[in-house]
């Protein structure tokens, strides 16, 4: 299971996390769904909470209105 994404290049444990651009966004009971794409691999869901879904759009380089918003951004997960 992949719980932890990022709005940044990590500057710590750089070989655990994987680069993805997003490709969609769900709200489901578990919490906010984040369908990734990396670039040398299959798309991978990553389920984190609302809170941490509020935080990490909060941190993107662009404006997010709506979830999907998010997707096409440049993101860091594991």
């Amino acid at each position: 299971m992949h719980d932890r994404i990022r709005a940044r290049p990590p500057t710590t444990d750089v070989d655990d996390w994987t680069e993805a651009v997003v490709r969609a966004v769900t709200r489901g009971e578990a919490g906010v769904e984040v369908t990734v794409a990396p670039t040398d691999g299959d798309p991978v869901v990553v389920t984190v909470t609302d809170a941490i879904f509020d935080l990490f759009t909060g941190r993107l380089d662009r404006e997010v209105d709506a979830p999907a918003d998010v997707v096409g951004a440049t993101v860091w997960f594991k």
